[in-house]
């Protein structure tokens, strides 16, 4: 399926973290039905995370295929063309990722492909076309999986797979064409839109494992003015040097991730829009009802424009399941943020063990 610009714009629509189990939030469906009426995209790509939870899907085909259905549904039902790319949580369901990959190759619309010879699934550069001309490239980039600790990079033969990819459209053209990436995990620099601050700043955010020990908050005059961060950014253990290939030669104009729902944010750095989609989902933590969707503008000058969609105002302030919502309000981030808690609320205990202690034996 060729996509091509209408009237010198193509819109996305990007989707991350959905994170569903076998039993889909129809809150999370009135989300993707409300973005999708909204937005009225040329094409929509799902940025990892769209099902988790092992216990819920055991390695069942047909459940995973159900879920799997229902999530991308409201897409198929308006015949807009899709693609994924994958998380950390997609493949723990018990299938794997290219098995994955086969069910949604059976679902209407799906134009995503998986290039062969480099590392991960769902790799690929789509073109965009004016007429007959290719004025923009999308990479779909599969950002791996969890590590014994922390998060995966990108692989060096997709950083590789990219540079060739780019360098052929160049020789064939005689220009480097311009581009966006979607992929799940950030890359190393998002933190160039953050100040390291004190741990009693207001709105300061944690950093841990590679930023353990560290306090952060968003650079205002870096980022768009609706911008949040409520998580640290889990980046990748190792920095692979993708961002820094995506910089060379200027054709890159955007990448945009989701991984930590709790961020919606995007900003320049060394000249590449770099942003955060927070999550989509209902049954998993989230930022309220600003859990959203990303719109990214491509125009066929060259240039990107994005924006992020709250359920909050697309959708409203009604919930189907208040009860469950309310629930995954109070639910830890990660694993680091739960041992956190744990850890807060023991010395709370200790603290008013002592206290009682003191009291006693003073009125005894």
């Amino acid at each position: 399926m060729d996509l091509k610009f209408n009237d010198g714009k193509f819109r996305i629509l990007m989707i991350a973290d959905t994170q569903e189990g076998a039993k889909v939030s129809s809150d999370t469906i009135h989300l993707i039905e409300a973005s999708l009426d909204r937005a009225q995209p040329d094409m929509v790509v799902f940025s990892g995370d769209q099902i988790w939870r092992k216990s819920s899907f055991n390695g069942d085909r047909v459940k995973v295929t159900s879920a799997l259905k229902t999530i991308t549904q409201p897409v198929v039902d308006r015949k807009i063309p899709f693609a994924v790319c994958f998380g950390n949580h997609d493949r723990q369901v018990g299938l794997s990722n290219e098995e994955q990959f086969e069910i949604y190759k059976t679902f209407d619309g799906f134009i995503g492909e998986s290039d062969e010879g480099i590392d991960g699934v769902g790799n690929h550069c789509f073109e965009i076309k004016e007429g007959d001309d290719v004025k923009f490239l999308l990479y779909t980039i599969d950002s791996h999986s969890n590590l014994k600790v922390g998060y995966d990079c990108v692989h060096e033969n997709q950083i590789q797979w990219y540079k060739d990819t780019r360098d052929k459209y160049e020789k064939k053209f005689g220009n480097v064409v311009p581009g966006v990436v979607i992929q799940h995990i950030p890359i190393c620099e998002v933190f160039d839109l953050m100040t390291r601050v004190k741990r009693t700043t207001k709105g300061a955010v944690r950093g841990f494992r590679t930023h353990d020990g560290e306090y952060f908050v968003l650079k205002k005059d870096r980022v768009n003015k609706e911008a949040f961060m409520r998580e640290s950014p889990a980046d990748p253990q190792e920095n692979s040097g993708e961002f820094e290939a995506m910089c060379e030669k200027g054709d890159i104009r955007g990448i945009y991730f989701g991984h930590d729902h709790n961020n919606s944010f995007n900003g320049e750095i060394n000249g590449v829009d770099v942003g955060y989609t927070q999550g989509a989902g209902f049954n998993v933590y989230g930022p309220g009802k600003d859990r959203g969707t990303r719109v990214i503008d491509l125009y066929s000058d060259g240039t990107v424009e994005t924006y992020d969609m709250r359920y909050r105002d697309i959708v409203g302030k009604k919930l189907d399941h208040p009860i469950k919502y309310a629930f995954f309000q109070l639910c830890p981030t990660n694993t680091f943020d739960a041992v956190m808690r744990i850890t807060k609320a023991f010395v709370a205990i200790a603290i008013i063990l002592v206290i009682i202690l003191i009291l006693m034996m003073l009125f005894s």
